[in-house]
């Protein structure tokens, strides 16, 4: 078969992977490189991911793609360190000592809340968690305080006006997925020696191989269907007689080229799915900003969700000794930091980090960058499981492979290639 790809991240590499041993594969990519929201830029003399990037030990899909590409040998496991900030101090967190050392809840919240998160680690059926709230699951069983010192500044960096509405379904997958590389001294997660851009390349490289095509900073301006073959249209020429077509990029994209060919039930699943955008600032400073890796924001004045000092996973002499800081922050497309320059966002993210860390100043940034991304996360709200569209249309041969089908897992690289892997999968019994 003459196979359609929308997306050269890792879902439409994927499934190029999987289906170009013994059909002729042609993927569209309207950016001038691969990867999608694995790519990286170029910083102290090497490589690095716009947005934070490590792996679970559960993570079996990327796991196995570094098997399958011969890169064993650079995926290591570092320990890591998590924190959480509260009324501007730093914690540990994130293992049973470090609950019993939190200052912020007292003797009876700490052995609630302890129970409650080993409950849910013990749950195995989301579905019975999909129909009520996180907020209301969590105020029933730990109560109202808890909650909000805990949980709640976490569903508010994540989705902000929104939070009310997140389905427990959600945080279960959470914390069920971190629990996996979790012990009792803390985490180890995985990275790619040299970073992601490798396991990238490679899988490039083993795509051209197979003689894949992959048109890259190429738009599609419509599908148009003619005697059962599909016809791809760009600005720069038509690429013709495709049996099926498979769309990776998000909904709203996809309905614009799709929409002649979703059935009425279809265009309302689509069009019912809201996302959440993402700006997340990387720094490089002379200075380390503090002891962990991971630091959540648990107060709701700092306008962002999370400190990831990247330094503190990969040692900063891959970085020529400088250090890396990402600055996580989920926000609607509203919120008034969408919108600020990246000077003006570097000033007022900079208010704070100097607040939570009077030692840390602005002669310590050398460098930093903003990346955006307007579809970063579906908003997953209660009973999310009944507006799931199906991968494949019902009326044509045509398939979606793209975040908001991932669920109950959390969206994320090993998803990606764990959907394309099902898409896949169903490409081959219907054909």
């Amino acid at each position: 078969m003459k196979i359609a790809i929308i997306g050269a991240g890792y879902s439409g590499m994927s499934i190029a992977k999987e289906l170009a041993k013994e059909n002729e594969i042609a993927i569209f990519e309207k950016e001038k490189e691969v990867g999608g929201m694995v790519s990286t830029f170029p910083v102290a003399n090497t490589r690095l991911e716009k947005y934070y990037r490590h792996i679970f030990k559960s993570d079996k899909e990327v796991i196995e793609l570094v098997e399958d590409l011969k890169l064993s040998d650079k995926l290591i496991w570092p320990a890591t360190k998590m924190g959480y900030l509260v009324n501007k101090k730093m914690y540990a967190w994130g293992t049973p000592i470090s609950l019993l050392q939190f200052k912020e809840l007292n003797f009876i919240e700490k052995m609630r809340f302890g129970f409650n998160v080993v409950h849910l680690k013990l749950i195995n059926d989301y579905k019975k968690l999909e129909k009520c709230t996180a907020e209301e699951w969590f105020t029933k069983r730990i109560g109202r305080d808890i909650y909000s010192k805990i949980w709640e500044p976490l569903l508010i960096s994540k989705f902000g006006d929104k939070k009310k509405d997140i389905s427990m379904a959600w945080m279960w997958g959470k914390i069920k997925l971190r629990s996996t590389s979790s012990s009792m001294e803390g985490e180890n997660l995985g990275y790619i020696e040299g970073s992601y851009q490798v396991l990238t390349d490679a899988l490039y490289k083993y795509l051209i191989d197979k003689k894949v095509k992959i048109e890259l900073e190429t738009t599609i301006q419509k599908i148009e269907k003619e005697k059962e073959k599909y016809k791809i249209i760009t600005k720069e020429k038509n690429y013709e007689d495709f049996d099926i077509v498979v769309s990776t990029v998000n909904y709203d994209q996809s309905y614009k080229l799709l929409k002649k060919y979703v059935t009425k039930q279809e265009k309302g699943k689509m069009q019912s799915v809201e996302y959440t955008a993402a700006r997340t600032m990387v720094m490089v400073t002379d200075k380390s900003f503090g002891p962990y890796y991971w630091l959540n924001i648990g107060d709701n004045d700092i306008p962002f969700g999370g400190i990831i000092e990247h330094t503190n996973f990969i040692k900063e002499d891959n970085y020529e000794n400088k250090h890396i800081i990402y600055i996580s922050n989920y926000m609607s497309k509203q919120n008034k930091l969408y919108s600020y320059s990246k000077e003006e966002l570097f000033n007022e993210y900079m208010k704070h980090l100097t607040k939570i860390n009077k030692d840390f100043k602005k002669k310590n940034v050398k460098e930093y960058y903003i990346f955006d991304e307007e579809y970063a996360q579906p908003i997953i709200e209660c009973n999310y499981s009944e507006n799931i569209m199906e991968h494949k249309l019902e009326k044509e041969n045509i398939y979606l492979c793209t975040m908001p089908q991932i669920y109950p897992e959390d969206r994320g690289m090993n998803y990606a290639i764990k959907l394309g892997k099902t898409v896949s999968k169903e490409i081959k019994e219907n054909n």
